[in-house]
């Protein structure tokens, strides 16, 4: 058994599987087998005489803990191994300790929509205008507060300006509300099970007594209160592993410290530290672009990733007029490769943000290149399928009014919004559940009209609650039969948009895969499952499909082919790195980059514009830094003249019609890899007849009103301050200039739109 699964190991990959008790940091770059590694490590304990329900190992999303357990599954192992990611691990402790937390048994989790709505509730009873601040800023805020393991009392204590003494108060009501439903947010699962492992020694005891190795994936992301979880669960025994890459830290927005895998070797100054820098993945130009890039970071230990693959070709870096151009461009590259052979499935695209995406999808479809988007949990926002889950959830849980002013009235029984709103004020007047008001609703003379409407629901509940004990896949058949959400969605006219009935009989195929996977399979369990979703869970490499994602999507995944999009200033990195230029915010999106980069197996291809619609609006872009960290040897840049001017875009009833092969019929201007197109922003070169430097086309001169506008002229900009004009050029109303600001580097931007003005 020891030589299976030793057999094909490296020698650091061996080393990590092998330490048995004490401390390890294992540093693991893209493509370097650390699924693998953290598997064997697991079966090598147990091999070792370790228990294997002594071993937890946790990662971050429920695809991840998927594979791991099927893959020590196949090593025959897993039995009994207590597999999770941090917030299931979290559900399940605290169905054993609730009480130590205040949840009861059958705890519903919330969703973002759900948290929304309780935010709003909470808005209502302090009488607070939406207008002042909006739910989703005092979702973040409360977000932040349970992260650092702040109650609503000692948040307040910390706050001093009015906003955060609102939300303070927010706060309060919020927390109390969702006592009062038996529900917890995505945080109370973290922030909870944190505080009575601090609070409660004799519990944690407990669990250390249980969980004798604890190993720990991906562990650069983990945010304060995972951490604490972490260093509870193993501070009797230190037999942690902990196993990430700090180069791949990219969610420091949603409150992952770096410092907690950089600072590992203080907490334990007897780790063992192995680096995984052999990469499996990826070809060697694409590597030798990530290692370059991720070299410009300050915060990070550093590898020196290496392949034996061999270099591939070079990685491309197409520049482009307009967005439009790259969409096109990329479309058509794309059938180019499938006409060759290439799955669509083996082929991404990434960008910074979903507003690129648009464009995309219409040249795509303008093809007829088969594509998905990477949003996971469409299927479980569906009306159709909320609606059932309410229905569930309201049979796991009756204290959940969330739910239960969900369906209260769906589909339509007579119960108005103004009864609705009567039962919810009653519940919170009385101190009592909404369903206990429901329940009760003759005693209360402002629902004593609607009693008997409220009685009928209240007897549909229970007719459906013996289904509860009975085979998942059954109970839900049940609520959609006798709940008339199955006859309301046949008699409702969708227009053909979309099969409702196909989407909720898939539901019902979900809880039956679900119960031939789990051993004990419980309603509150099934939900928790759904509650604990991500956006990467449903994402299926297999789709047959070209996957679009952002690079926030694309961590844990590769492909043959990945193409990235609008590596442009202000994009990537983004503009909010930016604005706070602090230094952190930009490595991160460095971070970013380099995860996009390394998800590429065979090819990479990055491209930008000179102008892009964003938000409504054409926009002036310039290339991204980063691009001028890369190293020229290994690209091959090229530069895509506008597409009008050269004849690419054919007019059509006031649109514009790409043809299938205009880009093969225009061939781009090589720039060659002596000299990158931005690298002309970096020192440009003027003439009075190319102010602009470079350009092999005729420039305009400014129009009048920027007649005195000219290179060296200091500007003010409302947001980047002080800066130098390098060139000017254009026509009246789409004026453009290239300025210079300290701290920032070159912009370039349309004059008329930009808040800009001339102070020398």
């Amino acid at each position: 058994m020891s030589e299976r699964i030793l057999a094909d190991l490296n020698e650091p990959q061996r080393e990590a599987v092998t330490h048995v008790d004490g401390p390890l940091l294992v540093l693991a770059g893209p493509g370097s087998g650390k699924t693998r590694v953290i598997t064997r490590r697991c079966a090598y304990l147990v091999q070792s005489g370790i228990r294997a329900d002594n071993i937890l190992a946790i990662t971050f999303t429920n695809k991840a803990a998927g594979e791991m357990r099927r893959r020590i599954e196949e090593l025959g192992v897993g039995r009994n191994m207590w597999i999770y990611t941090f917030h299931a691990l979290g559900a399940r402790l605290l169905r054993e300790f609730g009480p130590l937390a205040k949840v009861a048994p059958g705890f519903t989790i919330f969703d973002d929509s759900d948290q929304k709505r309780v935010i709003k509730d909470a808005m209502l009873l302090c009488d607070v205008d939406p207008n002042t601040i909006k739910p989703e800023q005092v979702a973040g805020k409360i977000s932040k507060a349970k992260d650092q393991l702040l109650t609503p009392e000692e948040y307040e204590a910390t706050v001093d300006f009015a906003d955060d003494q609102l939300v303070a108060r927010l706060y309060l009501v919020y927390q109390r509300l969702l006592e009062q439903q038996n529900a917890v947010d995505f945080d109370d699962l973290l922030m909870r099970v944190a505080i009575v492992l601090r609070d409660h020694p004799a519990y944690t005891a407990r669990l250390n007594e249980r969980f004798r190795y604890v190993l720990i994936d991906e562990y650069q992301d983990t945010n304060h209160a995972q951490y604490l979880i972490a260093r509870c669960l193993s501070q009797h025994h230190r037999n942690v592993c902990a196993t990430g890459d700090p180069d791949q830290s990219i969610y420091g927005w949603r409150g992952a410290n770096i410092s907690n895998i950089l600072d590992f070797e203080q907490d334990y100054p007897n780790a063992r530290v192995v680096r995984l820098e052999q990469n499996y993945r990826s070809t060697g130009n694409v590597l030798k672009v990530a290692s370059a890039l991720i070299r410009h970071n300050q915060n990070r230990k550093h590898k020196d990733l290496w392949t034996e693959n061999d270099d591939g070709g070079p990685v491309d870096v197409w520049k482009f007029a307009e967005g439009r151009d790259e969409a096109e461009r990329i479309a058509t590259r794309i059938a180019q490769l499938h006409r060759e052979g290439l799955e669509y499935a083996q082929i991404a695209i990434c960008y910074r943000v979903n507003a690129i995406s648009r464009g995309l999808e219409e040249a795509l479809r303008m093809r007829g290149i088969p594509y998905r988007i990477a949003r996971g949990l469409e299927f479980y926002n569906r009306k159709e399928i909320k609606d059932t889950l309410a229905y569930l959830h309201v049979l796991a849980n009756p204290a959940d009014s969330v739910a239960l002013r969900r369906i209260i009235n769906t589909p339509g029984r007579g119960i108005g919004k103004t009864t609705i709103d009567r039962v919810m004020a009653t519940a919170e007047q009385e101190g009592m559940a909404a369903m206990d008001v429901v329940r009760q609703a003759a005693r209360f003379p402002v629902l004593r009209r609607a009693a008997g409407k409220l009685a009928a629901f209240v007897d549909l509940i229970d007719r459906m609650q013996p289904a509860v004990d009975g085979p998942l896949s059954e109970l839900v058949e049940t609520v959609l039969e006798r709940s008339g959400l199955e006859a309301m969605y046949k008699e409702e006219d969708f227009d053909g948009e979309e099969d409702r009935l196909a989407n909720l009989a898939e539901l019902v195929s979900a809880a039956a895969r679900y119960e031939d996977e789990e051993p004990d399979p419980s309603l509150p369990d099934f939900l928790q499952r759904i509650s604990l979703t991500s956006d990467q869970d449903a994402i299926d490499e297999t789709a047959g499909a070209v996957l679009l994602m952002t690079l926030h999507a694309a961590k844990g995944l590769e492909f043959n082919t990945v193409f990235i999009a609008g590596v442009e200033q202000g994009l990537l990195p983004h503009e909010r790195s930016l604005r706070l230029a602090t230094g952190g915010e930009v490595e991160e999106e460095r971070r970013l980059f380099f995860v996009g980069i390394t998800r590429a197996m065979q090819r990479l291809t990055i491209s930008h514009c000179d102008e892009r619609f964003l938000r409504g609006v054409m926009t002036a872009r310039i290339p991204s830094e980063f691009l001028r960290e890369l190293p020229t040897e290994v690209l091959n840049t090229e530069v895509f003249g506008h597409a009008i001017s050269r004849g690419g875009l054919r007019p059509r009833g006031g649109d514009f019609d790409f043809g299938d092969d205009d880009f093969d019929q225009r061939p781009p201007r090589r720039v060659g890899r002596e000299r990158s197109s931005w690298q002309r922003y970096e020192e440009p070169t003027f003439s009075p007849d190319d102010p602009a430097g470079q350009s092999d086309e005729p420039v305009a001169p400014p129009p009048q009103e920027y007649a005195d506008w000219r290179p060296g002229t200091i500007v003010q900009h409302e947001a980047f301050g002080v800066g130098r004009i390098l060139w000017v050029r254009g026509s009246a109303g789409n004026t453009r200039a290239s300025i210079r600001f300290a701290g920032v580097g070159e912009k370039t931007f349309i004059l008329d739109m930009a808040p800009i003005t001339r102070i020398g």
